[in-house]
């Protein structure tokens, strides 16, 4: 568990799974994505090794969540997802969470993680620019509704 200023980071357990399926609904989720992330989640969380889900509350609100997938073939990982409660945006939870994810996946020997997002999410877009991560390439009509997406890249410093 990471703490500090009132945010603590933990592993994912059952009872976070409400607070994150709110979370998703207030920022304009459709249903069929929270489920789909949910059922995501829940796989991750049993995997442990090559995946990992991290919570962040701040006193005792729910702030955001982040998931992360580890490829051992190429050691590389995916962001798959990545919220914040927009009324506690700001504050470097984001931050931490990727930090934590990116954790995760250096002490699995990984050398970078990738995410991708829609083209018309400037923040975050501009929130993946400032963690050190580079825009790698535009997905055409990546999501179902046509809407192309951008995958950003953050290779790790090799000793």
């Amino acid at each position: 568990m990471t703490t500090g200023e009132g945010l603590s980071i933990r592993r994912f357990s059952p009872e976070d799974r409400a607070p994150i399926a709110r979370l998703l609904a207030v920022i304009g989720w459709e249903q069929r994505y929270v489920d789909g992330q949910l059922q995501a989640i829940e796989a991750f969380a049993r995997d442990g090794h090559n995946a990992g889900v991290w919570v962040a509350y701040e006193e005792r609100a729910f702030a955001g969540y982040i998931t992360v997938q580890f490829y051992a073939w190429n050691r590389l990982a995916q962001l798959h997802g990545l919220a914040v409660d927009p009324a506690l945006r700001q504050r470097g939870i984001a931050a931490r969470l990727v930090a934590q994810a990116e954790e995760f996946v250096i002490e699995r020997g990984g050398r970078g993680v990738y995410v991708d997002t829609p083209v018309t999410n400037t923040g975050a877009r501009e929130f993946y620019l400032k963690q050190g991560y580079t825009l790698d390439y535009i997905m055409t009509a990546y999501y179902d509704t046509d809407l192309d997406g951008v995958t950003y890249l953050k290779l790790f410093r090799r000793p």
